[in-house]
């Protein structure tokens, strides 16, 4: 099925709308050889943004590493080294294997073959190697690639390194980082509060990325590409944007079932199609507020009605709770990342189960 409008999948080259600026920002911030910390709202673009400057970025040697399962600071350093491989996946096997052998002291490389698409790779062989060995090789062999050509690393889901506990790999990092040449760092990730944290003020890693945060997509840049697959109006764009309070992901969901069907587009059947995918989620939006105990319900009810001025007296009495046990909640929604807070300002970050709460029990 063709998909101009990509929800479930990243975005990539002629389907990725919009974002020059951003795109403009990444380039100055790495061509100046400096390191940037992304972080928004969940479901807003950020790794597609990213890997798209990555896929730009032809005479620098480019690493995407994801770390969201990283159990242990093992995992961690074999992320590292393995990204380190896969960036030189666009050579030819032969030449990758003595171009890589060059660098590393430890670590052997070999090819290998994904059982699915029957593609070659190269791998790294860690093992009998510890958590320090693979982590000075890694900086090593990084180093002495970037004497020779331009490196920029981007690590998304940067928070889960605070999950690591018998390690600061925080203040390991740091050493590294601020003796780089010609190496510039990507911070980004999902945990917007820990993330940003992790370079807070006496934190290791304090001042060592500039902090951005990633704004919603354009409705101008949403409406030139949307009008290229769809007969829709400026004002129908914004229609979807308002609904989907500037969500990427909601969006492009709601132009892709719009593109699908085929019908002539409304006020009426956008509402139609937001209601469907709605309902498409119910049983697994259920299934989450069920884990929730009866004060954590109510919590977030009270965050999707009034969103500010959660403790206020006439708030407290018109949802029959305690200060103290709605606050007790709301840490609880907080820690288990189903709320989220912008100074005075409480919402559910997850556009769609923000609008499923509202409509099956605030109308």
């Amino acid at each position: 099925m063709n998909q101009p409008f990509l929800y479930d999948n990243l975005a990539l080259n002629s389907s990725f709308i919009g974002r020059e600026q951003e795109l403009l920002k990444l380039q100055t911030i790495t061509s100046n050889t400096n390191n940037l910390l992304i972080y928004s709202k969940r479901r807003m673009g950020k790794t597609t943004l990213v890997k798209n400057f990555l896929s730009q970025q032809k005479d620098a040697i480019t690493l995407y590493i994801d770390i969201f399962d990283i159990t242990s600071k093992e995992d961690f350093a074999s992320s590292l080294l393995k990204a380190l491989s896969n960036s030189y996946n666009h050579f030819e096997i032969k030449k990758a294997i003595t171009t890589l052998s060059g660098f590393f002291k430890r670590v052997r490389v070999e090819p290998s073959i994904d059982p699915t698409t029957l593609e070659y790779s190269i791998k790294p062989v860690l093992v009998g190697l510890s958590f320090e060995e693979m982590l000075e090789e890694f900086f090593h062999t990084l180093n002495a690639i970037a004497k020779k050509q331009k490196v920029i690393i981007a690590i998304d889901e940067f928070q889960e390194i605070a999950n690591i506990k018998d390690v600061k790999l925080d203040a390991l990092l740091r050493k590294y980082i601020q003796e780089r040449e010609n190496i510039s760092y990507i911070f980004l990730g999902s945990k917007r509060h820990i993330l940003t944290s992790l370079f807070s003020y006496k934190a290791p890693l304090f001042e060592l990325a500039e902090h951005f945060n990633l704004p919603p997509l354009a409705i101008e840049e949403i409406y030139s590409y949307s009008k290229e697959h769809l007969a829709i109006t400026q004002e129908q764009v914004e229609d979807i944007y308002n609904l989907s309070d500037g969500e990427t992901k909601l969006i492009l969901q709601i132009l892709q079932n719009l593109y699908v069907q085929k019908e002539e587009i409304s006020s009426e059947y956008i509402e139609k199609v937001l209601s469907d995918i709605l309902n498409s989620k119910d049983g697994a939006f259920r299934m989450v507020f069920d884990t929730l105990n009866n004060n954590q319900k109510q919590a977030l009810k009270i965050v999707t009605k009034y969103k500010k001025n959660l403790f206020s007296a006439k708030t407290l009495e018109n949802s029959h709770i305690k200060k103290q046990t709605l606050q007790s909640s709301l840490n609880t929604l907080f820690k288990k990342e189903f709320i989220d807070r912008e100074a005075e300002h409480y919402f559910i970050p997850d556009r769609s189960f923000e609008l499923w709460v509202e409509r099956s029990f605030l109308n």
